[in-house]
This record gives C-alpha cells, sequence and structure tokens, in this order.
C-alpha cells in the first residue's frame, strides 16, 4: 500500500505532537513528583515536632492541591486554569516563610528554603507548560 505525500504527518505536526506530550506528561510529571515531595517535606525537613506548624499544614495544604491538579493534568482533564493554580502555589510557597512569619522561629528546621526552593521549581514548571502552551496555540494558528 503507497501513501502519498499529502497522506503522511508533516513534520510540524509531529512537532506539534511531541510538544503537546511533553507538556502534558513530562511537566505533570514533575509537578506530581513536587507534589509528593511537599507532602513528605514536613517529617523529614523538621528537626522538632513543635517546630512551625503554620508552615507545615501550608506545604501539606498546598500538596494536595498539586497532586490533584497533576493528576488532572495527566489524565487529560486541564486546561489552563492548572497552569494558573501551579503558578499560584509556587509563588505562596516562596512568600509563604514571611508570611506566615516563620522567618522569626527560634528553631530553624529547613522549612524555610524546601519551601522556597519547592516554591521556585512549581513556579518553573509553570512557567514552561504556559510556555510550551503558547508555542503550540502559536503553531496550530498557522495550519
Amino acid at each position: 500500500m503507497a501513501h502519498n505525500a499529502a497522506s503522511l504527518p508533516s513534520r510540524s505536526a509531529n512537532r506539534i505532537v511531541l510538544l503537546h506530550g511533553w507538556r502534558e506528561q513530562i511537566i505533570s510529571g514533575l509537578m506530581f513528583l513536587a507534589g509528593i515531595a511537599l507532602c513528605v517535606a514536613p517529617w523529614i525537613v523538621s528537626e522538632s515536632p513543635d517546630a512551625a506548624k503554620d508552615i507545615h499544614r501550608s506545604e501539606v495544604g498546598i500538596a494536595m492541591l498539586v497532586l490533584l491538579v497533576a493528576l488532572a493534568r495527566l489524565s487529560g482533564h486541564a486546561g489552563k486554569w492548572s497552569d494558573r493554580v501551579i503558578f499560584l502555589s509556587g509563588a505562596w510557597l516562596v512568600a509563604s516563610p514571611w508570611l506566615l512569619g516563620l522567618q522569626n522561629t527560634a528553631v530553624f528546621d529547613g522549612a524555610q528554603v524546601f519551601d522556597v526552593v519547592a516554591g521556585t521549581v512549581l513556579l518553573a514548571l509553570a512557567a514552561a507548560s504556559m510556555l510550551v502552551r503558547a508555542v503550540l496555540d502559536r503553531k496550530e494558528k498557522r495550519m
């Protein structure tokens, strides 16, 4: 059976599919791993059980939100809203040590550093996902 050139997908179409898969699977998987890290962080990073209860509750709450959004993305049921939710979650994690007054605690348990790093990772993943979505939208409009 011979294929003519018109029936074969173009290189541009292949790139769009690849970018879409990269955005949906790899970035979403990394978001899911960040959510798992946030879930277990309060028990790994903390030196004392009484240290920084507010920040640990914040981490677990954000972790649940990130996990749910990442699962929605992996199942294909997420749109632009998922990038915004992850971006806002990352921004909250970066700002939370100062907003929750954690910088004034007598016990340093590493939660400040972890939250800033985890928040920065979520910000970067959301920004990468938004960038890939913008590229995809632009390429699809050209087709």
